[in-house]
């Protein structure tokens, strides 16, 4: 088999499968970014928390 054939039968294979995925609708695709953003600043201001309690406490040894 060629390359150029291999390739293009790559080609229909990735369309074919493709066509099968069932993409999410506006809805749930705001509400899932939504509920990353939320994680994203919890966890952050939960890592800026322990970060901070830890250099204190490092300062206090020093």
């Amino acid at each position: 088999m060629s390359q150029v054939a291999s390739i293009s039968r790559f080609l229909n294979e990735v369309r074919a499968e493709t066509r099968k995925v069932v993409w999410p609708e506006q809805k749930e695709t705001i509400s899932a970014t939504i509920m990353v953003v939320i994680m994203v600043i919890v966890i952050s201001l939960f890592l800026w928390g322990v970060d901070s309690i830890l250099s204190w406490l490092v300062k206090m040894v020093i």
